[in-house]
Formats: structure tokens, sequence, C-alpha cells
């Protein structure tokens, strides 16, 4: 029964709740020393009594090996680690399952199990401190961290591997807990039922099904709702997508990115389903597309689905 992902997520989040339950209840003062990381961010300012607010003198080594293993330190950092890790694990599987093959990075699936843990350090190191705040930022601007995300869930799942790592380092453990969860079901949901892989086609106000459409000409109804097909060699995507946009939109009844391929040399092929207009000349189209993207877009190539079988492109 594992092998259903339904019911190995359901099992999961379960068995992590019991294990969650069951170690907070024979060992409570755990929920102690959490509650206490969470209101250090105060005691720079006094506000949290009976806690030191001067800093320990350099050199006074038997006071750092005491906090080293002062449980009320190093408990708090456990449990953030290792529930960053945990609640971030399942989301990973989701990118993993619904992920198309030539879309699927694995570098990216393992960079959202050690970012949370990451951020999660980086909450306890700046927490009430604005110094060090101050310091991670200059380092951070002074070394630069550059990736290029072709998909824009991609970037979802970062963001939501970052936003699970402060809600753990701020020993927030409900907010991450229900926001992996959450997280999991939608992109779940999203993925079985395939939402957005075909546009609707307007027929005035109404949504005309595919199989109702028709020919201009009165002609029986037409299986298929594109004539022409559209390759689009780029090495940015984003930018080749945006400069064939106004072209499409002009000359196009309608159209749609049906499929991103990457190229071995990093180069990448944009496959574009359209039903372009009567007056619409192949080779015109294939020309103002290339000219709208010169700087990115290295040729154009318009195949004609119709009877003709016209086919343009342009270097």
């Amino acid at each position: 029964m594992l092998k259903n992902i339904i019911v190995r997520l359901v099992v999961y989040y379960a068995a992590w709740l019991l294990a969650l339950s069951g170690v907070f209840h024979l060992f409570p003062e755990i929920l102690h020393y959490v509650a206490l990381e969470r209101e250090r961010i105060f005691v720079a300012k006094g506000l949290v009594p009976g806690t030191d607010t001067v800093p320990y003198p350099l050199g006074y080594i038997q006071k750092g090996v005491a906090r080293l293993i002062d449980p009320a330190h190093t408990i708090p950092v456990v449990v953030a680690m290792v529930l960053a890790f945990a609640v971030t694990l399942p989301i990973s599987w989701v990118y993993c399952w619904t992920r198309p093959p030539k879309k699927y990075s694995q570098a990216f699936a393992q960079t959202l199990l050690v970012v949370p843990v990451s951020i999660a350090l980086v909450v306890f190191l700046v927490k009430g401190s604005l110094a060090l705040a101050f310091s991670l930022a200059g380092i951070v601007a002074a070394v630069r961290f550059r990736t290029s995300l072709d998909e824009p869930i991609d970037a979802v799942y970062m963001f939501m591997a970052i936003g699970i790592g402060l809600a753990a380092g701020t020993q927030l453990t409900t907010v991450a807990y229900l926001a992996s969860l959450t997280f999991v079901a939608i992109s779940l949901a999203l993925w079985k039922i395939n939402f957005g892989a075909k546009p609707p086609t307007l027929s005035g106000w109404r949504i005309v099904p595919t199989g109702e459409l028709t020919q201009q000409s009165g002609a029986r109804a037409t299986e298929t709702a594109w004539n022409s097909r559209i390759e689009v060699h780029t090495s940015r995507v984003d930018a080749a997508r945006k400069a064939a946009t106004p072209a499409l939109d002009a000359r196009a009844r309608r159209w749609q990115v049906a499929e991103v391929r990457r190229e071995a040399d990093g180069s990448a092929l944009i496959v574009i389903d359209a039903w372009l207009r009567k007056a619409v000349k192949p080779t015109s189209l294939a020309k103002e597309i290339r000219k709208a993207g010169k700087d990115d877009i290295h040729s154009v190539e318009v195949r004609d689905r119709s009877l003709h079988g016209e086919t343009a492109a342009t270097p």
C-alpha cells in the first residue's frame, strides 16, 4: 500500500505527528526549552527576567563549554534542524513525483532538503542581534549565489522551503507542519487534475469545447484546435517567449506553449501550437518572431498543418 503516494504521505504525516506527541509527552522539558528559545529575541532588551544580557568575556572557556552541553541551548537547535528537514521531505517527494522527466533536476530536489536546514541555522545566528543580521546581509551581497530557475513552479518550491526554514528557526512548529501539509495537498491536486493543460476556447462569452470548434467556412467540425506548429530555438526561454508573444497575439486566434525542450548544448526549443488567421503566411510570421527576438532567438520554424502543408523557417 505504501506504493500509493497518497497513502505514503498520510502515513508519513501521521507518524511524524505521533512521534512528536510521544517525545513531548515523555520529555515535557523540551517544550519548555523551545518556548525559552522563542523568547530569546527579547533578551537583549531585557524583557525576559532572569536571563543574561551581558555576553561572556573572551576566553571564558568554561562558560562556553557549559552552553554547548546545556540542553536549554542545544535542544531547540536540534529540534529546529530535524523539523526543517522532516517537514520538507514530503515536499521533495512531491517534486520528484510530479515533475516531467525533461524538467526534473536531481540537484534541485536535493537543494530543497538542505535549504530549510540552512535557513533555520541562519535564524539562530541572527536572532536578537541586529549587528549579525547586517553582517550576514553583507556576506551574502559579497558572495553571489546565482541560479536559473526555468519554471515558476520551481521558484514556488524554493520559496516554500525557505518559509519552512524560517518557521523552524523561530520555533513555530505548528506553522511549519501545516504549511508543508497544505502545500503538498494543493500541489498533488493540481498535478492530478492537470490544471491549465488545455486553455479554454471562447466564442463570444461562451466556452466552446474542443470538439465543437469549426472552421470559418462552415465545414464540418474539426478534431484539432491548432492548424500550425511553431518551433523557436533560443538560449533564453523567458525572453524568447516574451518576444514572440506580440506577434502570436496579433497573427493567431489562439495559441499555447506545448513544450519546452532542453538541448545538450544548453539551448532550448519552445514548441508552440497555434491557430493562425487565414491571411497569415508562415514565412512572414517566422520572420516577425525572429526579428522581435533577434538577441535571444536563434531560429524560428513555422509548420502549417492545413492541406497546403507549407513550412517556413528563418536562420
